[in-house]
């Protein structure tokens, strides 16, 4: 990957085990190999019988090799002897020493219980693919990138995968994927420079016509006007694609050099997004207009993913700050350092049906799991070695789903006693609202009623026909108010009539009823 392709691509940036370049900040920079060093200090006094020996071997011309992940020493450095000249007995004695040496820096912190269960799924992923972005799809699957292998993958709640290649140009790279309000999904082509549409039957069309070249369109999501927003991470611009295909770019307000990455819709009914190279936080409303964020984000930290919590705040990841952060639709910036190992690289972010935000540690190859109080637990249990999780999402079945960017796989974790039962009908109500400029637009509101001590915790999705076609969708997360679990959507068409809205709750399958309403409203 060329230095100009490393610059726009963002997180991950190069393949595991080489060196991660990044462009320089202000003042010198380190990179992830010092940081690592740096991140060990606090187990040397463990390690210290391992070091002395290892010393002593090593004035004998003893050389060794430990995992990239650790100490990054190997026969390439300067007075290192070939393995093929060691004493048999010695280099038994170095391996033992460097293993246990290896296994002080990278032990499991006491704190992580795993959760109920972390599973694998790689057959039907075509090798050296590089699965990347997921989204939880209307059909009920997963759908999730391929940026390597330039395909769109689903798989089901079970595990099957079905790959989808046909109608994406060679080399684009599909990078992010998110639910379309038009029941389809739409997906971003960094290198194509164009932004794709696919069918859950798997038929893809794709819009450039708009797109300014080489803008390395990167984070998409629905928005609350019924298109999607997407990111130009290259070209510095923020994006509005119709269902149509119709685009607008905006660039007023962004300031220069930012490289806006990741999007997402926030409760306040606007887009919120994340400058990596500006070290900052944007927010465009729907109508284009740009404010930037950047009190209380501690130096080049790198902001990389960010998502809308069950607090009614946005969460955002901090990829080089090894921080998860918070923001207020007013603006106030919390970082939370707690509980994230050193050099972990928080990547994506997502939040689960528990009620917590969950998020996926690059380089440390592990899930975070934080509170809306900030209280942070990682799980490395049943994620493989060097496998470089990537996004992450929830899925319809009460499960993280997340991508293995290096290990060419998908993950699916099992929050431990994340929902209890939800017993109750869902309610749910349709009113016109009264906006001149927006004369189809209307709100959804329901209830859904829950036991004493059972959590308020998930996720509705509305769904809006015109007969048998869907022509929106939304999806809207459970809040507690009195005995009730209550949620809102605010929806705009552009046709009026006669509409069928129906709301599904999106609990876990093994533990909830699966709860649906409809009624009927009327526009114009």
């Amino acid at each position: 990957m060329s230095p100009a392709d490393a610059r726009f691509a963002g997180w991950p940036r190069v393949p595991r085990g080489s060196t991660r370049a990044r462009p320089p900040a202000s003042g010198p920079r380190l990179g992830r190999p010092a940081r690592a060093a740096l991140g060990m200090v606090g187990a040397v006094p463990l390690a210290l019988p391992a070091l002395a020996a290892l010393a002593a071997l090593a004035a004998e011309g003893v050389s060794a090799l430990c995992s990239s992940r650790s100490i990054g020493v190997g026969p390439a450095a300067a007075g290192c002897a070939p393995a093929h000249r060691l004493a048999p007995a010695k280099l038994a004695v170095a391996a033992l020493l460097l293993a246990a040496l290896c296994a002080t820096f990278t032990t499991t912190p006491a704190h992580a219980a795993p959760p109920a269960g972390v599973t694998g799924f790689s057959a039907g992923i075509s090798p050296a693919s590089s699965p990347l972005g997921i989204a939880a799809g209307p059909d009920g699957n997963l759908w999730f990138t391929e940026s390597t292998g330039n395909r769109i993958g689903r798989i089901s709640p079970a595990g099957a995968v079905t790959e989808f290649s046909a109608g994406i140009s060679p080399a684009s790279s599909p990078w992010r994927i998110t639910a379309g309000p038009d029941g389809n999904l739409w997906f971003t082509e960094r290198v194509g420079h164009r932004i794709g549409r696919i069918t859950p039957g798997g038929a893809v069309t794709e819009f450039s016509a708009g797109i300014s070249p080489a803008s390395g369109p990167r984070g998409i999501v629905a928005g609350p006007d019924g298109n999607l927003w997407f990111t130009e991470r290259a070209g510095n611009r923020i994006g509005r694609i119709t269902p149509a295909g119709a685009v607008t770019e905006f660039s007023a307000g962004i300031s220069p050099a930012s490289g806006p990455a990741e999007i997402a819709a926030g409760p306040d009914g606007n887009l919120w997004f994340t400058e990596s190279d500006g070290n900052r936080i944007g927010r465009i409303t729907p109508a284009g207009a740009v404010t930037e964020f950047s009190t209380g984000i501690s130096p080049a930290s790198r902001p990389a993913e960010i998502a809308a919590g069950p607090d009614g705040n946005l969460w955002f990841t901090e990829y080089d700050g090894d921080r998860i952060g918070r923001i207020t639709p007013a603006g106030a910036v919390t970082e939370f350092p707690a509980g994230i190992s050193p050099v972990r690289g928080p990547g994506a972010i997502a939040a689960g049906p528990d009620g917590n935000l969950w998020f996926t540690e690059y380089d440390g190859d592990r899930i975070g799991r934080i509170t809306p109080a900030g209280a942070v637990t990682e799980f490395p249990a049943g994620i493989s070695p060097v496998s470089g999780p990537g996004g992450i999402a929830a899925g319809p079945d009460g499960n993280l789903w997340f991508t293995e960017y290096v290990g060419n796989g998908i993950g699916r974790i099992t929050p431990a006693g994340a929902v209890k039962v939800i017993p109750g009908k869902l309610r749910l109500s349709a009113s016109p609202r009264r906006d001149p400029k927006a004369p189809y637009a209307f709100r959804v509101s329901g209830a859904l009623a829950r036991a004493g001590g059972a959590q308020c915790a998930g996720r509705v999705r509305v769904t809006v026909a015109a007969g048998k076609k869907v022509v929106a969708t939304r999806t809207a997360a459970l809040g507690p108010k009195g005995a009730s679990c209550r949620f809102s959507a605010s929806l705009r068409l552009t046709k009026r009539g006669r509409l069928s809205v129906s709301a599904r709750f999106l609990g876990n399958t093994a533990l909830l009823p699966s709860t649906s309403a409809t009624v009927r409203v009327r526009l114009g």
